[in-house]
């Protein structure tokens, strides 16, 4: 275990580098293998579930196993089941480098395209709200409230079954409604959300 800010700054680096090749290289491969559009909305929504899933799981669970078991417990738990599912995924998958013969667009020509622009600007600011929260919200209740390390966990138990709720509801209702119709809507309740919440604090 870390006692430094240096060798946490060093952890959290690494983690966001293998959470960012895994989602990228995940949906990547669900498109390839998916080439229909429903087919493959579908699939995605569903991965993204699972995704939701370990987020539901995550703080609850990181929360008790530190209150109860102690504090390296649950890094403990998670390098065990990050290494089986690496060698489960080696296993079925059998990965293996191969050169496509189509030639992909290159960095500059995709950061241009307005819709891929688009879609990074709103998945920005969707994360921009939990993003806040991990760091500020467990704070608060130890100031305020003297929470146990267990409650601290839970309090994001909401915004995690609504995470799961969404992206299996909203990839057959995209289909159905529309994706850009589905999007404004979101945006909508979005600034809603955002405004009752200002005007109540």
């Amino acid at each position: 275990m870390g006692t430094n800010y240096a060798i946490l700054f060093i952890a959290r680096s690494l983690q966001g580098v293998g959470s960012a090749c895994t989602s990228v290289a995940g949906m990547g491969m669900l498109a390839a293998f998916y080439p229909d559009d429903r087919e493959r909305g579908n699939a995605m929504a569903l991965a993204l579930g699972g995704l939701a899933l370990g987020v539901m799981i995550g703080p609850p669970f990181g929360g008790v196993m530190y209150e109860f078991v102690g504090r390296a417990a649950p890094f403990l738990v998670l390098a065990f089941l990050s290494l089986f599912d690496g060698l489960l995924q080696l296993m079925v998958l059998q990965p293996k480098v191969t050169k496509e013969e189509q030639e992909g667009a290159t960095l500059l020509t995709l950061i241009k395209d307005p819709y891929i622009l688009i879609a990074a600007g709103a998945i920005t600011f969707a994360n921009m709200g939990i993003a806040t929260l991990e760091p500020s919200l467990p704070l608060w209740m130890m100031d305020t409230m003297n929470a146990p390390k267990w409650q601290q966990g839970a309090a994001f138990l909401p915004a995690s079954i609504s995470y799961l709720i969404g992206t299996n509801l909203f990839g057959p209702l995209g289909h159905r409604m529309g994706r850009s119709v589905l999007k404004a809507r979101n945006l909508e309740f979005f600034i809603i959300i955002h405004r009752y919440t200002w005007a109540v604090q």
